[in-house]
């Protein structure tokens, strides 16, 4: 009796040592496979570096950012010696957090704009909670000597996020009138794209004239899809204005850089072209299709082989067991 008593603890101590071992093996196998996927992410991110802490915050940082997300003229379009109104759209990229105590200092690199005549370039913006915007509406005056096609603006954003102090700045290109015939009043393209997706233009103009153009057109050189380079521009009727908004497509990541004109015959039968500036987008790339692991089959069988044979040895150790007793 001594001796299969003997017997058995020896085939449970085999059994049991079989079944840990069977264990370990196929879960360092599954830890293997799924860890490999991390690893050839961790060898390609740098090279996205330049541009990930810039997705990061335009998807919604916990840190928040503040900028310009568009503008509009109250004055209508820009032009020497004029007093205007730029009413700028400020976003908080930040989905968790708010932006307090704003202070948004107003220069231009141009020096072809500047505040009104007793107004200071420091204007207190507040509060812009997570994810919300906010108008600020900015009198200035364009310089007499300007001659150009565009004036920048660009908006130093001192705030505090966090419990923490913060600086970002945001520069916006406002396009000049652009002739007698169609005056342009602003031109906004979002500051970040994805590869492949549509990113927003949005184009306000008036006909000054008084007689309708059918030929104009936005002409967008950089790395857009062929049908993005040429935007046609509908009938604009004598006296009338308009907002529209068209999408272009970017078919390179990176930080891309693309210039606007617009063309169109005048009244007078001459070519009219225009330069409506140079905008800056970040592009980043197309979000990657999570990626399925699939565990080793080999090993995989082998452990269910193991489970098998387990079960039949414990199954044969309890018959020999019965019979006995």
């Amino acid at each position: 009796m001594k001796k299969i008593n003997s017997i058995l603890k020896t085939l449970f101590v085999c059994l049991f040592t079989v079944v840990i071992v069977g264990a370990n093996t196929t879960f360092v196998s599954f830890a293997t496979e799924v860890g490999a996927p991390a690893e050839e992410a961790a060898t390609e991110a740098p090279a996205t570096a330049e541009t990930a802490p810039e997705v990061v915050k335009a998807e919604g940082s916990a840190i928040a950012i503040v900028e310009v997300e568009s503008y509009t003229i109250d004055g209508g379009m820009l032009e020497a010696g004029k007093d205007v109104t730029v009413n700028l759209n400020l976003h908080n990229t930040s989905d968790s957090s708010s932006a307090t105590s704003i202070i948004m200092t107003m220069s231009s690199a141009s020096g072809m704009i500047y505040p009104v005549y007793g107004t200071d370039n420091q204007i207190y913006v507040g509060t812009i909670g997570a994810a919300k915007t906010k108008t600020i509406s900015v009198p200035v005056t364009v310089s007499s000597f300007f001659r150009g096609d565009s004036v920048d603006i660009t908006c130093q954003f001192d705030y505090i996020t966090s419990n923490n102090k913060m600086g970002n700045t945001s520069t916006i290109v406002i396009p000049a009138s652009g002739g007698t015939t169609l005056g342009v009043k602003s031109i906004d393209l979002s500051s970040h794209a994805i590869v492949n997706g549509k990113s927003l233009l949005s184009f306000r103009y008036a006909n000054n004239s008084e007689v309708n153009i059918t030929d104009a057109k936005l002409v967008i050189d950089g790395n857009v899809s062929k049908s993005g380079k040429t935007i046609k521009l509908d009938t604009a009727y004598a006296g009338k204005s308009y907002n529209k908004d068209f999408y272009v497509t970017f078919v390179e990541a990176g930080d891309q850089e693309i210039s606007v004109k617009l063309e169109y015959t005048d009244v007078d039968g001459s070519e009219v072209s225009t330069d409506l500036g140079t905008y800056r987008i970040l592009v980043s790339k197309e979000t990657e299709e999570d990626v399925v692991v699939t565990p080793n089959r080999m090993l995989s069988l082998a452990g269910k082989a193991v489970g098998v044979l387990v079960l039949l040895g414990a199954a044969c150790v309890t018959i020999i067991y019965v019979k006995k007793h």
